[in-house]
C-alpha cells in the first residue's frame, strides 16, 4: 500500500509573516513570468478535500484512534488519487455529542468541511440543522444498497442524509487462552463469571441495548417508541430483560463499565476476559493481543437472537463547499461504494462490512468476517428500533437514566418497567 498523504490538522486560517517589499518583489516576478512566452506553465495546486469524522461515545479522540483513522483512510484515498492524483485529504476528528454545536461555529466561520464521515442517525441530524446537504443519487446508485439502508437514511421529506459508507459490528471479544469456548447465550455467560471468568459490560445504554433482542423485549419496546402501551405479555418481557441486568450486576465477576475504552484495556491485559466490543476495536485489540484475542457474535437468549446496536456510517456533504470541492466529495463517496473497493476494505482491515450489497464477504475465509455477518443479520431488529428515533430524542437520556439506576439497584425491574415505559409514551 502506498503512504497517504493525510494532515489531521482541521481547516485553519492560514497567515505568512510577508514584508510588503518582498510580497511587491514576488509579484512583479510572477507578472513577468506571465509575459514573457518562454515562461513554463505554472504546476497544478493539489487539491485539498476537508474531511470531518465523528467519533463515538465509546472512541477516544487520541494518537491512536487518528492513527487507526489514517490507516483506513489511506486505502481510500491511494485508490482515489489513481483517478484524480492531485486530491489530498486533511482529515479532523470530533465527538459525535460536539459535532452540532462545533460545525455550527465553523460554518459560521466559513470554515466548514467538504465531506463528513459519520454516523447515519448523525447525518439526518446535521441535515435538519442545514449543515449537511442533501445527497444526489440516481436510481442506479442507489440500487447498490439494500432499501433499509436507504430508508434509514431519509428524511420525511424524501432526501438522502448521506450515501451509506461501511458498517460496524457490535461483536463479543474474549481471550481464547483463557475462555477456550465462548458462551453462546445469555445463561452460558453467567455461568462462565460463576465458575471464576471475569466479564465486562457496558453501562450505555446503547452498548448493552444487545440483550433486549436475547431476552424478547424488542416488540415491547418498538411498541413504546410507537407511543402505544405494550401488551401485557410483552411487558412481562421487558421486566425479564432488566431482571437479567440486575441478575449481572449483582455477579461478583461481571463489572458494568461506564467507559469502553477502559474496559478493552483490561481485556487487553488479561484482567477480563470476555466483553462486548466494536468490530472498530478490533485492530487496536489484535495489535494488543495477537492470536489471544477471539472474535464471536452476541449470546442469544431465550426470547431469541441478539439485538446488536450495529453503526451505519456514511459520507456527508459539508454545506460550506464551493463547487469544485463538492464535485470532488460526490466523486470520492461514489468510488468508495465501489464494488471492488468496498470488498478489499472489508477484508483487509477485518472491522467493517460493506454496504454495496452486491460485495460478497468471505465468511469461510476468517472467523472474524463470519461473525460480522452475523452480527449484521442480528442488528437489524434494533436498527427499525433505532429508525424510530432522532439522536437527540430526550427518550434517550430516560432510557440511560433507567438503566443505571437499575444496575446500581436503585430500582427493581418491575419499578424500572414501569419508569422506561411511562418515559417512552408519555415524553415529549
Amino acid at each position: 500500500m502506498m503512504g497517504s498523504q493525510l494532515d489531521t490538522m482541521s481547516r485553519p486560517p492560514v497567515h505568512h509573516c510577508v514584508s510588503p517589499a518582498s510580497l511587491f518583489a514576488s509579484l512583479l516576478g510572477l507578472l513577468g513570468c506571465l509575459a514573457l512566452t518562454g515562461c513554463r506553465q505554472l504546476p497544478a495546486l493539489p487539491r485539498v478535500l476537508f474531511v470531518s469524522v465523528g467519533t463515538n461515545a465509546d472512541q477516544k479522540i487520541d494518537a491512536n484512534g487518528l492513527s487507526e483513522l489514517k490507516a483506513d483512510m489511506a486505502f481510500l484515498a491511494n485508490g482515489f488519487r489513481r483517478i484524480d492524483p492531485k486530491t489530498v485529504f486533511q482529515l479532523s476528528l470530533y465527538s459525535d455529542d460536539d459535532l452540532l454545536p462545533v460545525m455550527q461555529r465553523r460554518n459560521r466561520a466559513a470554515l466548514g468541511p467538504d465531506l463528513f464521515l459519520i454516523n447515519g442517525d448523525t447525518s439526518r441530524l446535521l441535515l435538519k440543522a442545514g449543515l449537511v446537504q442533501a445527497f444526489p443519487t440516481t436510481r442506479e446508485e442507489l440500487n447498490r444498497f439494500t432499501p433499509a439502508t436507504v430508508h434509514r437514511l431519509r428524511t420525511a421529506q424524501g432526501q438522502l442524509a448521506g450515501l451509506p459508507a461501511y458498517l460496524q459490528t457490535q461483536l463479543a471479544c474474549f481471550n481464547s487462552r483463557r475462555l477456550p469456548t465462548p458462551p453462546g447465550t445469555l445463561n452460558q455467560l453467567l455461568a462462565v463469571s460463576a465458575a471464576g471468568h471475569q466479564v465486562g459490560l457496558s453501562l450505555r445504554a446503547a452498548d448493552v441495548f444487545w440483550t433486549a433482542g436475547s431476552q424478547g423485549a424488542i416488540p415491547g419496546l418498538e411498541q413504546a417508541i410507537r407511543r402505544q402501551q405494550p401488551t401485557a405479555a410483552q411487558l412481562k418481557t421487558i421486566e425479564g430483560w432488566l431482571a437479567w441486568l440486575q441478575d449481572a450486576s449483582n455477579q461478583h465477576r461481571v463489572t458494568f463499565y461506564a467507559d469502553q475504552a477502559m474496559a478493552e484495556q483490561q481485556l487487553a491485559r488479561g484482567q477480563l476476559d470476555w466483553l462486548p466490543c466494536r468490530s472498530t476495536s478490533l485492530v487496536r485489540l489484535r495489535r494488543k493481543m495477537g492470536a489471544a484475542l477471539g472474535v464471536t457474535p452476541l449470546p442469544r437468549g431465550d426470547g431469541g437472537e441478539a439485538s446488536p446496536m450495529n453503526r451505519l456510517r456514511v459520507w456527508a456533504l459539508g454545506s460550506n463547499s464551493d463547487a469544485l470541492a463538492r464535485e470532488r466529495a460526490i466523486r470520492f463517496a461514489r468510488f468508495s461504494t465501489n464494488p471492488l473497493i468496498q470488498r478489499e476494505l472489508t477484508v483487509s482491515t477485518q472491522a467493517v462490512l460493506p454496504t454495496n450489497r452486491f460485495v460478497e464477504v468471505p465468511e469461510l475465509s476468517s472467523t472474524v468476517l463470519a461473525a460480522m455477518v452475523r452480527a449484521s443479520v442480528q442488528g437489524e431488529q434494533a436498527a427499525r428500533l433505532i429508525s424510530l428515533l432522532e439522536i437527540n430524542d430526550p427518550r434517550v437520556a430516560s432510557a440511560q437514566y433507567v438503566i443505571t439506576e437499575l444496575v446500581f439497584g436503585q430500582l427493581t425491574p418491575k419499578a424500572a418497567t414501569r419508569l422506561l415505559i411511562n418515559d417512552l409514551i408519555n415524553k415529549p
